[in-house]
């Protein structure tokens, strides 16, 4: 059964969990605007804006975990071959808001890469699939479902009358056998129920075995999560013993007198990054005590604050991001600030 086209909706989102959407996510690519050709002008800017667009994204900087992705992306896709140990799985774990899902998806892009140097291009190969976890995964039915609707099969009966979903898992296994799937990024494992854990991985269990590929968990608490499933309980404490999965770690950026450089680092990409009239090389890097402050160096609050700000200095013509502009955005950990009332 081949995948179908998803309905052309203008505007609609193709998330990375679709194919579709995952190829829109490979080709991806942002590069930074010459600011030559956005002279200072004392106009509003419309809302398509070319620096707003810019800045409202910006590109993705280097994170130590981001710097391993590509090797660990290498590791995997050399110990997925026909081993009779079966192929290598992997977690990505760490507390949320620290880019987790980011490393994720490039080890995925990283994967894809290098297939795709290797092997003869081809638009129907699908070397890589993404899902997320379903919120109630109770059976095998429900497991099928996340895999069919990024491969774009239907899988309800009569979507219009009748809208119970089929098992779709001898479908999802043709494809990926066929169209060459040799790795699956399971994003939300943390989303799963005590009760869900071991129908979970048993079914991403069967896929690894009968379609030989290997399977990235992303979430917090991912890493216990998948060695406690084989024994069917909710992880406790680790015991740090040997044998269990392996694990990329994605923690916050540490800061301080004794521990700053990575911090500096990716401080320096974003200033590098921006595209202000009124931006000098180092501005951004000269707050990066209050940018740790307010966000602790969790990368998702990191990067929303940097691009916000960013966006309200071109939308103010203040052309630079100064201290007091990051204090007024509403992005950032607030746990133990007062809340301010205007």
């Amino acid at each position: 059964m081949e995948p179908r086209p998803p309905d052309a909706v203008p505007g609609a989102f193709l998330p990375p969990t679709t194919r579709d959407g995952w190829r829109a996510l490979m080709l991806h690519e942002v590069e930074p605007l010459d600011l030559a050709d956005y002279p200072p002008t004392t106009a509003l800017p419309a809302e398509d804006d070319p620096r707003l667009r810019y800045h409202a994204t910006m590109r993705t900087v280097p994170t130590p975990a981001m710097k391993r992705a590509a090797a660990v992306a290498r590791r995997l896709l050399l110990a997925s071959g026909p081993r009779s140990e079966g192929p290598l799985h992997l977690a990505i774990d760490g507390p949320g808001e620290t880019g987790m899902t980011t490393v994720l998806r490039q080890i995925g892009r990283s994967y894809e890469a290098i297939l795709s140097r290797q092997l003869a291009p081809s638009l129907r190969r699908v070397p890589v699939i993404h899902i997320n976890t379903p919120l109630a995964p109770g059976s095998k039915l429900d497991m099928s479902i996340p895999f069919a609707e990024f491969l774009g099969h239907r899988h309800t009966k009569e979507p219009e009358t009748n809208p119970r979903s089929t098992d779709m898992t001898g479908p999802v296994c043709h494809v990926m056998k066929t169209l060459g799937t040799r790795l699956v990024l399971v994003d939300g494992i943390d989303r799963l129920d005590n009760t869900e854990v071991k129908t979970a991985f048993d079914y991403f269990g069967y896929l690894s075995d009968e379609c030989n590929v290997s399977f990235v968990y992303c979430g917090p608490g991912s890493r216990d999560i998948a060695n406690e499933a084989r024994r069917g309980k909710r992880p406790g404490p680790s015991d740090g013993g040997s044998g269990g999965i392996p694990t990329l770690a994605v923690l916050p950026l540490p800061y301080s007198p004794d521990d700053y450089e990575v911090f500096h680092e990716v401080v320096k990409a974003f200033d590098q990054n921006l595209r202000l009239h009124q931006h000098a090389p180092g501005d951004l890097l000269s707050l990066a005590t209050p940018l740790h402050k307010r966000t602790g160096g969790y990368m998702k609050p990191l990067s929303h604050l940097v691009c916000m700000a960013a966006q309200e200095a071109i939308e103010t013509g203040a052309e630079a991001i100064t201290e007091d502009l990051l204090d007024s955005q509403l992005v950032g950990r607030f746990a133990d600030d007062p809340i301010a009332w205007s």
